[in-house]
């Protein structure tokens, strides 16, 4: 089956639509040439899109280049011509057209997310930045698929007709919007993820202590109470008779600690046994896979799980010890979640460490600060 020279024109546009962005993005990526990519090969593909996970990457450009499509083809259709210059500023017009739609799509996007977030400050936002790069992609490129246009016209004008039936015309109109619809919604994806490196970097944060957040990063919330539980006696440190605290850190020689308190606030003893219920999450506020074992670590002496009594006021100790990791690029404990004992609803502390997806950690048993663990 023959293809109509129309899809051809406007396939073509699309291609060159993900072909300047591709090129953009990597001299922008590895600082070839930083300042000239915006100026001969303008962003029409958002720098953050090749930061998503591959399939993610993969949709938004097979999105993105239908999308352009699209547009390119319901915009020349739209205005029929019978020679080959006219042809050529038909096609040309048509890809200032489709590069100015989709941009201003995920302007929209990214416009509605913002205003979502912060409300009206999101009005100050930047609309029609990207509509405008299309718009400029168009003008710089548009003659490419202009010259295969006006090649095809020249070789048989029937070629450059207007669609002979209404219904053909609100198809691809259909067709156009729903591409156009679809590149908005990953530019959300895109924004949202931008949103928040840029948050992170305004805050301080360094991207060789971790990777920056991505808040459409894959993972699951840490849950509020561990899978399993212990049986307590009546005067047993509930919640309702201690806290948990966080105590001092510590470091040498390649090695980490981190103690942890558990605080009788009331006026009589209360007990504890065993070992505290720990769980960490990344800087996306998703659980990390961590190994967890019980035991003595290079900086902290375990003495076993021993029932021992807080007198009032008192305190017990409990130390978490892990080995130092390379940070740069990788998933980070930053929140640290814990309870006296398994069963019981965790709290939550912000935390800075190197715990990082994979690391093994050593929990020692609750201990009297002057019978065992290290004091705070």
């Amino acid at each position: 089956m023959k293809i109509p020279p129309h899809f051809i024109v406007s396939a073509c546009a699309g291609l060159l639509w993900l072909v300047v962005g591709a090129v953009s993005s990597a001299l922008l990526w590895n600082s070839t040439l930083r300042g000239m990519e915006g100026v001969i090969l303008p962003g029409t593909i958002p720098l953050s899109v090749w930061a998503w996970p591959a399939g993610w990457t993969v949709l938004f450009i097979i999105v993105g280049f239908l999308s352009v499509a699209a547009v390119h083809l319901m915009v020349s259709r739209f205005t029929p011509t019978s020679t080959s210059q006219a042809a050529l500023w038909r096609a040309w017009l048509a890809t200032v057209a489709a590069g100015a739609a989709v941009g201003f799509a995920i302007d929209a996007s990214v416009f509605v997310d913002m205003f979502m977030a912060i409300g009206r400050i999101g009005w100050s936002s930047d609309l029609g930045r990207l509509a405008a790069v299309g718009a400029y992609w168009g003008l710089l490129y548009g003659w490419m698929p202009g010259l295969i246009a006006a090649k095809f016209a020249r070789g048989n004008p029937n070629d450059s007709t207007a669609p002979r039936t209404r219904l053909w015309l609100i198809l691809l109109a259909v067709l156009a919007l729903a591409a156009v619809l679809a590149t908005a919604v990953f530019g959300m994806r895109a924004a949202r993820v931008a949103s928040a490196e840029a948050s992170a970097l305004a805050e301080g944060v360094d991207p060789a202590d971790g990777a920056l957040p991505n808040p459409l990063a894959d993972g699951t919330p840490v849950p509020t109470v561990a899978p399993e539980a212990i049986e307590t006696t009546a005067d047993w440190c509930t919640p309702d008779r201690a806290v948990l605290l966080l105590g001092g850190s510590d470091a040498a020689t390649g090695h980490r600690l981190q103690s942890v308190q558990l605080m009788n606030f009331t006026d009589e003893p209360c007990v504890i046994e065993g070992y505290p219920d720990f769980a960490f999450a990344d800087q996306n506020g998703n659980a990390l896979d961590v190994t967890i074992e019980r035991g003595s670590s290079f900086m902290a002496q375990d003495a076993g799980a021993t029932r021992i009594e807080i007198p009032a006021q008192g305190t017990a100790v409990a130390n978490i010890g892990w080995d130092a990791n390379a940070t740069a690029g990788a998933l980070v404990a930053r929140s640290l979640y814990g309870a006296a004992t398994a069963g019981e609803v965790r709290g939550s502390w912000p935390i800075e460490n190197d715990i990082v997806e994979g690391s093994t950690v050593t929990i020692t048993a609750w201990a009297l600060p002057t019978t065992g663990g290290s004091a705070p």
